[in-house]
């Protein structure tokens, strides 16, 4: 039996690829999001999204409605192309 460590090395060996410890790992840099509704809600993806839907607003202009249980779990959008994030109840209600 093989380890997945072995495995994983015989595969880059095999794609002529570098030892994986040699590759230093990726810095993943999130900008902080600043919104005006929310003064909370910095960084989208240490959010606490609760089980309802939030509308997330984009800075190009569009806007979706998306399920907080499913925002909990795993955030697919880039941080720093968001505007802003209302629950669905509250959209609109500060004009």
């Amino acid at each position: 039996m093989f380890t997945t460590k072995e495995i994983w090395e015989a595969g880059r060996a095999a794609l002529g690829l570098a030892p994986a410890a040699a590759t230093p790992p990726a810095a993943v840099v999130i900008a902080p999001v600043a919104t005006n509704e929310q003064p909370g809600v910095s960084d989208p993806i240490a959010f606490a999204f609760s089980p309802r839907v939030y509308r997330i607003h984009f800075k190009n202009g569009n806007s979706g409605e998306y399920d907080g249980a499913a925002l909990a779990t795993a955030f697919p959008f880039d941080a720093s192309q968001i505007e802003r994030i209302e629950p669905v109840e509250e959209v609109g209600q500060d004009l």
